[in-house]
């Protein structure tokens, strides 16, 4: 079993003048992934034109093509292999929300279909020109509504000519991975899907797309289990996925909480007052304490689970997205593109990083590492 991270915040927290510490020594985040705890591979998202027309970031990231080819170089460097993640959208994607990039937004359902091709093709030239050696593609984000909604979106009716559909997104999926295929060959294909621990929908989302026809090499899942599911829900899906399904599955997102957010809403809104979401309950959503110790006993505890039914691969959600003054989820352009007020954005990250609010690595640090993982 392999461990991966995703930094794909790192470049603009830099501009933030962050500080990383480990032993009390300061680290570069790539090198000390890849090169101390030996991390084998780095995820990182591409969105096709995160700034508004002004030419403001987004924010998040502000993840487009050439932010993507710096931090993938340096990845290279530190040892990684690349995971390269197509959200096809300006900013970021869930089953909720798989917004058309502005650029398309006026095209129809065949148009897209040839601007996709485009896109993809010119896009991976670009980073194979620049040296850069993929060894996996994610065909988009979260995918378990679509994407490139309305016309990519699986919920809606398919209409002939117009899309809709589990045959409108695997019109584009397919286009997306045979122009994946052609310059990249050797890389492996995803799809990404989110709530592993609920098998009837990963069931429903998998046998409709192979009836369409399409084609991947790996599962991607995100796993958290507050959101997703308890644990023993998680391996009975896995198991059943693994035996009907026959794809390595990689969990390409994950993380644990080691403090109660300082945000309200989002991580702090879990009903404590159930048993389901009782701190410290192993049966349920939350099932380690939301400190240090209990993050680092929630990673020995999940990797061992995840090597003894044969997931390959884990990836750490942005686990260096750390407080820093005046920095969070989206710049005031990305809150206006996402229909918000431009006011401040929270970080309610910052309490699920491998390292604390000033910057000092958790004691989870130790367990997410290779060397860890190899002698589970």
């Amino acid at each position: 079993m392999k461990l991966g991270v995703d930094l794909s915040m790192q470049e603009e927290l830099n501009e933030y003048d962050p500080h990383y510490y480990y032993q009390g020594k300061e680290v570069d985040p790539y090198l000390f992934f890849g090169k101390q705890c030996h991390i084998d591979s780095l995820r990182l998202r591409l969105w096709h034109h995160p700034f508004d027309d002004e030419g403001n970031p987004y924010g998040g990231g502000s993840n487009d093509l050439e932010r993507f080819l710096i931090q993938a170089k340096k990845g290279q460097q530190a040892g990684m292999k690349i995971l390269l993640d197509f959200h096809f959208s300006d900013f970021f994607v869930d089953p909720s929300r798989q917004k058309l990039p502005k650029a398309w937004a006026n095209a129809t359902y065949d148009e897209l279909a040839t601007l996709l091709d485009d896109y993809v093709r010119k896009t991976l030239t670009r980073i194979k020109s620049e040296g850069i050696k993929l060894h996996a593609i994610q065909i988009g984000n979260e995918t378990t509504s679509g994407f490139l909604h309305p016309f990519g979106n699986v919920n809606d009716p398919h209409i002939p000519n117009k899309g809709g559909g589990f045959a409108g997104f695997a019109r584009f999926f397919k286009i997306a991975h045979r122009a994946c295929k052609d310059i990249y060959p050797e890389a492996l294909t995803l799809v990404h899907l989110e709530h592993p621990g609920s098998y009837g929908l990963q069931e429903w989302w998998l046998d409709n797309v192979l009836k369409e026809g399409i084609e991947f090499d790996v599962i991607g899942e995100s796993y958290y289990p507050y959101w997703h599911g308890n644990l023993k829900e998680f391996e009975a899906s896995i198991l059943k996925l693994e035996e009907k399904y026959h794809k390595p599955i990689w969990i390409v997102e994950m993380g644990y909480e080691w403090a109660v957010s300082k945000l309200e809403g989002h991580h702090s809104d879990f009903p404590t007052d159930t048993e389901e979401f009782l701190e410290g309950n192993i049966d349920g959503r939350v099932p380690f304490p939301l400190t240090k110790i209990g993050q680092a006993d929630y990673l020995k505890h999940f990797l061992a689970l995840c090597k003894r039914i044969g997931i390959e691969r884990i990836y750490y959600w942005e686990p260096t997205w750390i407080e820093l003054p005046n920095q969070g989820w989206a710049k005031p352009a990305g809150m206006t593109y996402c229909g918000l007020e431009p006011g401040p954005a929270g970080n309610d990250w910052a309490n699920e990083t491998l390292f604390d609010y000033e910057g000092h690595a958790n004691p989870a640090v130790e367990i997410f590492n290779q060397g860890f993982a190899d002698k589970l």
